[in-house]
């Protein structure tokens, strides 16, 4: 089994970067809460096809990640191709320790191009509970050149045994409406948090991390998603993912896509 601390680590990363392509921006699952200085850089790519007529989307991102007993914090770039445009955005993450059993997430990031938003903040406070429990509580802003999207977020998980189960909603006000969407995530781990394979399921009407300007007027996305984080070598993971959405536009219209997104990371 793996250690608690090890797996709260684990967990608030993993959750906290659902803004991937399903997507998986950058996602941590430290083996330890450890105190012992560790860098990794990573890379990953990500394609979108969709239904219809609609070019396919790209996303590819770089990350170097420094962990020390502060906590961790990660230096990343993304780039994106969407709707003919090409667009980069640079963004920073941050998981400051508070304590054995509590940290927090920080994020911020900018980009000049209209595949992303121009500007990014989060954070969230995260703690272990009794009986292998864990909560948080924080939110999410994200700026486009003619709108602002803020998002009331929080996340409900449990381990069970090698397993770990969470429930996280997104929460927005809109023109005097209150949407919400719902993401609900399951994984088993291996031999160390390191080594997982995991499902995610979203639904509801709120636009989640990972909105596109697009996104914005969505009126119902269901999405599912598998993937998973393997070693290579002892020093080299490979992380994957495979999902499917369906949006709901503005128009009425119905949008489905595939995703498949393949990562690697390198420890030393």
């Amino acid at each position: 089994m793996l250690r608690h601390h090890s797996r709260l680590v684990g967990w608030f990363i993993a959750a906290s970067a659902v803004n991937a392509a399903s997507s998986a921006g950058a996602q941590e699952t430290a083996t330890r809460a450890s105190t012992t200085p560790a860098t990794s850089i990573a890379g990953e790519v990500s394609y979108q096809s969709f239904n219809g007529d609609l070019d396919a989307w790209k996303l590819a991102s770089a990350a170097l990640w420094r962990r020390n007993g502060a906590g961790t914090f990660i230096a990343r770039v993304n780039y994106a191709h969407r709707f003919g445009t090409d667009g980069v955005q640079v963004e920073t993450d941050a998981y400051p320790r508070l304590t054995e059993k509590a940290y927090l997430y920080l994020n911020g990031g900018y980009s000049s191009a209209s595949v992303f938003p121009e500007w990014r903040i989060g954070a969230e406070a995260f703690t272990a509970l009794p009986g292998a429990w864990e909560a948080s509580a924080g939110f999410r802003q994200l700026r486009f050149a003619d709108e602002s999207v803020t998002m009331l977020t929080g996340a409900v998980g449990k381990y069970v045994g090698n397993y770990w189960l969470s429930v996280r909603p997104y929460v927005r006000s809109k023109d005097g409406t209150t949407t919400a969407t719902t993401a609900v995530w399951g994984r088993r781990y291996f031999a160390d948090a390191e080594h997982w394979v995991g499902g995610l399921v979203t639904f509801g009407s709120s636009p989640t991390e990972r909105i596109t300007p697009d996104a914005v007027s969505l009126n119902r996305t269901v999405s599912v998603a598998l993937s998973g984080s393997t070693g290579i070598t002892d020093t080299l993971l490979m992380t994957w993912l495979i999902g499917h959405d369906t949006d709901r536009l503005a128009a009425g219209n119905t949008r489905q896509s595939v995703t498949l997104t393949a990562g690697l990371r390198r420890r030393w």
